[in-house]
């Protein structure tokens, strides 16, 4: 059977199939207190598409046991299903089939010979554990320094180093990270850890290998500039629209103006922490947060959202035009054509998306547009921030953010592509005609 099914349909399945199961852990006694079936999967989705939205309280709701599994649930979303179920496959010696190399090469993104793909695979290992082991530490030693047993700290600061490396906005303090709004320990490592898991990993293994080739490819290039674009956009944007704003950050103290805004320009990267409370921001600032969360981080990475990549294509294609060139290129490297038109495909469904679930949601829980469509949006872009309308959605509600939540982790284009029926390629053109744009 599985023999019959194309790389992305068996991706979709694996991932359908790890949310089925996860919606079972969850919902085991030794697991959780109180939770309901539907809550169990919805929060199984948000793990496993490294969302963040939980319509219950993590700290109080889930026993460590179920805290554990929520943890490994987010790992598996945030590495790939595929390419944690090679890693562990190598971790027991088994054999891997040629074509199950193909389907893991095609969710890395990967353009590697399948030969490669392990070699690429233990590199992302590598810099996973890596990663959040240095996070994990760095936190557990913050929290330990507040008097907390070693073990508990332990258990939080791995917690946060997993859920933010893999872009997830889930916290298993009872009183969340508002405690720690001017910490700036607490700001740089949750920065570091959210900006490494949303760069991707071809970006990652690009930069660990930088030493020995000295070479940056065009797709890292492009990812490293508008990610850092973003991020600086996002900090100044959030600064300058609530520096004065009494209910979040206007009567603070400098340094708190300074953390949290570092905070907040770096959560909308689909990562969902939060210090300030999202619903007493001023209209201005949840536009621009929305946006950054609809553009999301780069491909194959742990975030969602449209990718960095396909906003930098815009800019070149807009480039391009308003120079009179018929080619879209960057950095002495010129785009192909099906790159475009995919980036273009994938705008015109995520806009699509948004639009049309953001309505529904509006009509099923009688929301207000800016709440609906900063709900709809965190969801696609799998980040976790909600302007707190999670804990009121009605079942319909729930069910609905859960299927936006899967297609922003899985792709518009991957599920497309999935769900397609084979078809020949055509062997003749139409004439060529022209139309009117604009």
């Amino acid at each position: 059977m599985f023999r019959l099914l194309s790389a992305p349909r068996l991706i979709v399945l694996a991932f359908a199939g790890v949310i089925a199961v996860g919606t079972f852990l969850l919902k085991l006694p030794a697991s959780s207190q109180g939770l309901s079936w539907l809550d169990a999967f919805f929060i199984s989705v948000s793990a496993v598409c490294v969302t963040g939205l939980s319509p219950v309280e993590i700290s109080t709701t889930f026993t460590p046991l179920g805290q554990g599994v929520l943890a490994g649930l987010v790992q598996a979303g945030g590495l790939g299903i595929m390419t944690a179920a090679t890693v562990g496959a190598l971790l027991i010696r088994r054999r891997l089939g040629f074509r199950y190399l193909l389907t893991v090469r095609e969710e890395l993104g990967s353009p590697a010979a399948p030969r490669n793909v392990l070699r690429l695979i233990g590199q992302v290992a590598l810099v996973t554990v890596v990663v959040e082991l240095v996070g994990g530490i760095l936190l557990a030693a913050r929290f330990a320094a507040e008097g907390i047993s070693v073990v508990k700290a332990l258990g939080y600061g791995m917690f946060h180093a997993v859920t933010a490396f893999c872009n997830a906005g889930f916290t298993n303090l009872q009183s969340g990270l508002y405690p720690y709004d001017g910490d700036w320990l607490i700001t740089l490592v949750f920065a570091y850890l959210i900006v490494a898991g949303g760069l991707g990993f071809p970006v990652l293994v690009n930069l660990y290998n930088y030493r020995q080739s000295r070479h940056l490819t065009l797709f890292s290039k492009l990812v490293l500039i508008t990610t850092a674009v973003l991020l600086v956009f996002g900090v100044l944007s959030f600064a300058a629209l609530e520096w004065t704003n009494p209910d979040t950050i206007g009567d603070d103290t400098l340094n708190t103006k300074v953390t949290k805004s570092i905070f907040q320009g770096v959560t909308p990267r689909t990562a969902g922490f939060q210090t300030v409370d999202y619903a007493v921001l001023r209209e201005p600032t949840l536009a621009v947060q929305a946006a950054l969360m609809f553009t999301g981080t780069a491909p194959i990475s742990t975030g969602g959202g449209i990718k960095v990549t396909t906003l930098a294509l815009a800019f070149l294609i807009l480039l391009s035009q308003v120079r009179g060139e018929e080619e879209v290129s960057a950095f002495g490297r010129r785009v192909p054509r099906k790159l475009i038109s995919e980036a273009l495909v994938l705008l015109f469904l995520a806009t699509n998306l948004v639009a049309g679930a953001s309505i529904a949601l509006m009509i099923s829980d009688n929301l207000p547009l800016l709440p609906a469509m900063f709900e709809v949006t965190s969801a696609f872009g799998t980040v976790g921030l909600s302007m707190n309308v999670t804990p009121e959605l009605s079942n319909f509600g729930k069910i609905l953010t859960a299927v936006v939540m899967f297609l922003g982790r899985v792709g518009t284009v991957t599920l497309v592509v999935a769900l397609a029926e084979r078809t020949k390629p055509r062997r003749y053109t139409y004439p060529e005609e022209d139309i009117a744009i604009g």
